[in-house]
Formats: C-alpha cells, structure tokens, sequence
C-alpha cells in the first residue's frame, strides 16, 4: 500500500488539503476576511475544502479497489475545478492569499491527475501479468 506512487501522491493531497483547513480555521480567526469575496464564497469554502479532504481520504482507503479510487479521484478533480472557477469569478480583489489558494488548488489537481495515471499503470500492468498466466 504505502510502496505505490499513487500512495504518495494521495498524502501529498490530503496534506495540502490538510494546510489549507488549518490555515483559514486556526490561523485566522475572521475566517477568510483576507479574501474579501461575497458572503456566498466565505460560508462555503470551508465545507468544500472538508468534501475534498474527505475524498482523498477514502481514495486512499480503497487502495484495493482501484476503479472506486479512480472514481473518486475524478469526482475530486472535478469538485476543484468547479471550485476554482467559483474562487475565479467571486473574488473583487486579487491578493496574494487569494493566489496562492488558487495556487494550491491547481497542484490539487495535478496530483489527482497523477495519481489516476498510476493507478491505471497498476491496473494495467496486473493485466499483463493475469494475461501471461
């Protein structure tokens, strides 16, 4: 389990999500008055930020079930885009807190995607070898 890239990668993402609850929650008491956003925008981010930590979590638990852990990779990459659109048009003012979210969010995605590549090279490669028995 932990000797897979796709491992590696999951913890990558559940860090990273991880930094990012501890950096609005505890870190700023106001609660994303930094990003100076619509009042829509600074309720949800919390819970969105919750729903992708709690998708990357279980991905990693079903290291057995690779197409599950596909599928819910892909629900995750698809929650971040989404998300990263909604940051991209709500936001009035850029800051620098506000890039680097975005920031985080794009290497979110990355990660995911290298993560779905992985584990489509296990599945593929346990093929191969069902198919040389």
């Amino acid at each position: 389990m932990l000797y897979r890239l796709q491992t590696v990668y999951l913890l990558i993402s559940i860090f990273i999500y991880s930094i990012l609850i501890y950096f609005l929650c505890y870190l700023n008491k106001d609660l994303m008055d930094f990003l100076e956003c619509n009042s829509f925008f600074k309720k949800k981010f919390l819970i969105f930020l919750i729903i992708c930590l709690f998708l990357s979590i279980l991905s990693f638990f079903f290291f057995f079930k690779k197409k599950l852990q596909i599928f819910f990779n892909k629900i995750n990459i698809l929650t971040n885009t989404i998300y990263e659109g909604i940051l991209f048009f709500s936001c009035s003012k850029w800051n620098k807190y506000t890039l680097i979210i975005f920031l985080f969010f794009i290497l979110c995605i990355c990660i995911l995607y290298l993560t779905n590549r992985a584990i489509k090279k296990d599945i593929e490669l346990i093929n191969s070898i069902n198919r040389i028995r």
